[in-house]
This record gives C-alpha cells, sequence and structure tokens, in this order.
C-alpha cells in the first residue's frame, strides 16, 4: 500500500492531466501567425489582384494543419480531454467573450477595409489579434485549472 492518501493521488493525477490542456510555445508562436493571416483576410483580398485563388488554398491548409496536430497530439499522449467548452464551467463564459470580441473585430475590420481605410484596418488587426490570442492563452489555463480541480464535465 502506498504512504500517500487516495486523494492526493487523486489530485496529483488530475495535475498531471491537466498539463495536456496545454500547448507547446512552439503552437502558440504558430497560431500567433496563424491568427494574424486569417483576422487580416478582409486586408489581404483588396491588396491582392483580383481573382487570387490561393487565398481559400491557404485557409485549407491552416484548418488542416490544426486539425492534425490535434489528432496526433491525442494519438501521442493517449489522452481523451473533452473537446467542447462545455466541458469546462469557468472557461465557458471567457471563451464567449473572446469570440464575440473577435467577431466583432472581425466585422470591424470587414467595415474599415469597405470604406477605404486600410491604415485603420491594420491598427485593428493588431487590436484583434492580440486580444484573441490573449483570450485564448487565458481560456487554455482556466480549462488546466478545471482539470486539475476536476470539474470537467463528460
Amino acid at each position: 500500500m502506498s504512504d500517500t492518501p487516495e486523494l492526493d493521488r487523486v489530485a496529483d493525477a488530475r495535475r498531471a492531466l491537466s498539463a495536456h490542456a496545454g500547448f507547446p510555445r512552439a503552437y502558440w508562436a504558430l497560431y500567433g501567425v496563424a491568427l494574424v493571416l486569417m483576422a487580416g483576410i478582409p486586408i489581404w483580398v483588396s491588396l491582392l489582384p483580383a481573382g487570387a485563388p490561393y487565398i481559400s488554398w491557404v485557409l485549407l491548409a491552416v484548418a488542416v494543419a490544426s486539425a492534425l496536430y490535434s489528432v496526433l497530439r491525442r494519438r501521442r499522449t493517449g489522452v481523451q480531454l473533452p473537446r467542447r467548452i462545455g466541458a469546462y464551467p469557468s472557461a465557458r463564459l471567457t471563451w464567449l467573450a473572446v469570440l464575440a470580441l473577435s467577431a466583432a473585430g472581425l466585422l470591424g475590420i470587414y467595415a474599415l477595409v469597405g470604406a477605404g481605410q486600410r491604415g485603420a484596418a491594420f491598427v485593428a488587426l493588431a487590436a484583434v489579434a492580440v486580444v484573441t490570442f490573449l483570450g485564448q492563452i487565458r481560456v487554455r489555463t482556466l480549462m488546466r485549472a478545471d482539470i486539475a480541480a476536476g470539474r470537467v464535465a463528460p
């Protein structure tokens, strides 16, 4: 029999499992670049010649790479965490706020580009990218805390 009480072993197991909710720094660096590229689509489309078909292919490549990374990570670690945000109670509200701010920012960027204000759109792009990036890091932190505390719903 182990010297460690059972509840302490459960808490240690939760903490070890919560480490899988985080991503490595390389992921966050690539995520930041992809975020700026995707949030700036209206700007990039306005700068490119008409009929540039490769924007769709770039978006497809980013989506496939993200999905592939997630699948490979789950297979490599063997840890299957719930994917829906509703399973993490303390992260849900933050996720909704980040989603709303990101959507409002993208609509603002589209409006600025449509009005011919590319300079202002670039400033808005930086603000949207920073808010979304920091918000996603916060959501992941809250998810990790929920896992460690055992508040994850199946």
